[in-house]
């Protein structure tokens, strides 16, 4: 996945099991917001609650080393920003 982005391939395996994670949570989380970390080269997940906390976390500018690669609805698994 992010073939197209100048970051290596997030392996779909990977992806997958992140969502499943997330889904699997006994906190009930919403979104999965996928990020790339500049300092360790390597995709990370990130767990949200709300659509509002998601547009924030997208829009902070203050993660130093953090790329906002995109986010997915946990449940319908639709990239949704």
């Amino acid at each position: 996945m992010f073939e197209n982005l100048n970051f290596k391939p997030l392996d779909e395996a990977i992806f997958e099991g992140w969502l499943d994670s997330g889904r699997s949570s006994k906190i009930r989380f919403e979104y999965l917001v996928v990020l790339w970390d500049e300092s360790q080269k390597e995709y990370r997940p990130v767990y949200l609650h709300s659509r509002s906390e998601m547009n924030e976390y997208a829009d902070d500018s203050s993660r130093v080393g953090d790329v906002f690669v995109a986010a997915y609805d946990l449940y319908t698994e639709s990239k949704v920003r």
